[in-house]
């Protein structure tokens, strides 16, 4: 599904608004898979990978937010 909707190759403000809402759902299923494998011991020795993975999903919920808040602003 391409965001650019427009010939010249620009994104419009929409576009943006439409990726960083995605990358914030994205972000939010990982996050919850992350916190399953976590909380039910499936991640074994690997829970400190999961632990990581866990922080980076929140780093991108919050640049996801920001960024769709900031880009909802210039609308």
């Amino acid at each position: 599904m391409p965001f650019i909707k427009k010939t010249d190759g620009k994104f419009t403000t929409g576009d943006k608004i439409k990726m960083f809402q995605q990358m914030g759902s994205v972000g939010a299923v990982i996050a919850l898979a992350c916190i399953i494998l976590i909380e039910t011991g499936v991640a074994g020795e690997y829970v400190s990978l999961a632990e990581t993975g866990l922080t980076a999903m929140i780093v991108v919920l919050a640049v996801s937010l920001v960024g769709s808040l900031y880009f909802k602003r210039k609308e």
